[in-house]
């Protein structure tokens, strides 16, 4: 038992012994600068790089949606050709054997409404349904064709 704690003992003594030399060293001090340098420039040169890294990344998917948006506008272009009425009634006539209305083609028809005139609030809203059904329809696609088209001419 006594040899067990003297080896405790001499291996306290022996790292109690090893960090006062090492504190007390004058070369301590100048090592653990010359280590921090060291990892600081390691440090900065990995962030360069990856910053490097990321702007090539940048440049690539720039690149790519510049050629999406082209590409896009493309066929925004061609559906608005192909929607042309210029183009669709030689096709209609020819392949389809489709023709022109007359006057004589058209009829009216009317509907007979319900006795009940509506008054007030409801006179309002439905003068105003009646209204509103007449208005032409724009739907996203065309709203964003004629956005490019406009664009294009600025």
């Amino acid at each position: 038992m006594k040899i067990s704690v003297q080896r405790y003992r001499a291996t306290g003594s022996l790292k109690n012994s090893l960090r006062k030399r090492l504190v007390s060293s004058r070369s301590i001090i100048p090592a653990l600068s010359i280590a921090t340098l060291i990892m600081l420039a390691c440090l900065h040169i990995w962030q360069r790089v990856h910053v490097m890294n990321l702007v090539s990344e940048v440049t690539v998917l720039e690149s790519e949606n510049k050629s999406l948006t082209d590409l896009v506008r493309k066929a925004d272009m061609e559906i608005t050709e192909l929607s042309c009425l210029s183009r669709i009634e030689p096709i209609a006539t020819k392949e389809l054997g489709l023709s022109k209305t007359g006057s004589e083609n058209i009829f009216t028809l009317t509907m007979d409404e319900d006795e009940t005139e509506p008054e007030g609030l409801d006179e309002v809203v439905s003068s105003l349904k009646k209204i509103a059904d007449n208005f032409p329809v724009l739907n996203e696609s065309r709203a964003a064709t004629r956005d490019i088209f406009e664009s294009d001419d600025e």
